[in-house]
């Protein structure tokens, strides 16, 4: 009986083996994923910072330059991460050594876009030139650069053409009028801060943008940022900065849509890059009207003719985009000439700047002059924005 009882218990236990040998085995452990950079290559400007990280890693990886040395510099080394700055024009490589592997990024550094700017300083007089009438403008010239707040431009008259607009008054729909009388007491001496060429950097993003906006905001100023339309396309960390800006109550406005200058290009050209800019802008904020700075404060009257915008040159010099320039002498360039009514210029692309900006700041305050963006500084002084015309300053 017993027999008969185990029988039918070693048939089971047999086709249990038989079945299990005929299923798939069990699949293996997901290969583990090979640890990388983020980027096997990157282009930054001189002075430009950027960071490259190590990804799938379980040890700590080990930063060093491993050629050019002369060209780029390393910083905030961490297990996973490190900063890259640009030193000098050339090309490096930034070496990770994980355990025994070894990863490397290629380095491209390039001169810094910004020393080609060459700023048209004849604003530099007491009151605005309104040279941009399309009736009446005279071209500007790229002078070479001075770091001489009153330095003269030489300027080269470009052959006449049809305006394509009456000049109307300008206004900006982010014109906060509650903030002006909250905040400003119109007794007291006011200056218009602006910063050209973001958001983020020239070729990559860069967070010196931000970092300038906090400080503003900390110190209960505004500002107006005139911005370059590719470089919101940059990436989506450019566009947050612009979106960011408005959200703070600061003014965006159009630096055309590249760099490059619109003086010595034709009207069609000078259009599209303005409307691209614009209409990029215009996604963001809901608005239809933005103040309009030349790339390189250079002009033509061609120019005048097509860009039915206010043209906001300078009157107080920051000279941030030179090289030689550092955060020092950014500061005493532009406390040195302050001025009731007048427009600062700088450029929110540069580290240098950003760490200049709470000291200016600090600065106004304390000899009692209050930053705005402007749009708020003609507004304050009583005075129209009106299209096809230049100011030097709100006076």
């Amino acid at each position: 009986m017993k027999r008969e009882f185990y029988k039918p218990i070693s048939y089971l236990l047999t086709a249990a083996m038989l079945l299990g040998a005929a299923l798939p085995s069990a699949p293996a452990a997901a290969k583990k994923k090979a640890a990388k950079l983020s980027t096997k290559k990157i282009s930054i400007q001189i002075g430009e910072k950027q960071t490259i990280k190590v990804k799938n890693a379980s040890k700590k990886a080990k930063w060093s330059v491993k050629t050019g040395k002369k060209f780029i510099t390393l910083s905030k080394k961490k297990k996973k991460s490190v900063v890259v700055k640009g030193k000098k024009a050339g090309k490096a490589s930034v070496l990770a050594k994980i355990g025994k592997k070894k990863l490397t990024c290629k380095v491209t550094v390039t001169k810094a876009e910004e020393s080609k700017k060459t700023p048209d300083n004849s604003g530099s007089s007491s009151t605005p030139t309104p040279s941009g009438n399309p009736a009446t403008s005279t071209a500007t010239a790229t002078p070479t650069p001075s770091t001489s707040a009153t330095a003269t431009a030489t300027a080269t008259p470009t052959p006449a053409a049809t305006p394509e607009f009456e000049s109307s008054e300008f206004k900006y729909e982010g014109l906060d009028e509650q903030w002006i009388k909250d905040n400003i007491d119109t007794s007291k001496p006011v200056v218009a801060m602006s910063f050209d060429d973001g958001p983020g950097g020239y070729n990559s993003y860069v967070d010196y943008g931000t970092q300038i906006q906090e400080a503003l905001k900390a110190a209960g100023a505004h500002a107006t940022f005139f911005y370059i339309g590719a470089h919101i396309k940059h990436d989506e960390q450019s566009r947050q900065e612009v979106v960011d800006a408005w959200k703070a109550g600061f003014e965006v406005a159009n630096h055309s849509y590249d760099s490059k200058g619109l003086n010595t290009e034709k009207a069609d050209t000078i259009r599209q890059k303005i409307a691209k800019t614009d209409e990029i802008l215009q996604e963001i904020t809901g608005y239809k009207n933005f103040l309009f700075r030349a790339p390189n404060v250079a002009y033509s009257k061609t120019m005048f003719n097509v860009i039915e915008k206010p043209f906001i040159d300078v009157s107080i010099w920051s000279h941030d985009y030179q090289e030689s320039v550092d955060k020092d002498a950014i500061v005493k360039n532009v406390t040195s000439i302050l001025a009731d009514g007048g427009i600062i210029n700088m450029h929110s692309v540069h580290e240098k700047t950003a760490q200049a900006v709470p000291e200016i700041l600090a600065y106004c305050k304390e000899k009692g002059f209050q930053v705005v963006s402007v749009s708020e500084l003609f507004a304050i002084k009583g005075k129209k924005l009106m299209t096809g015309v230049k100011y030097f300053n709100a006076n």
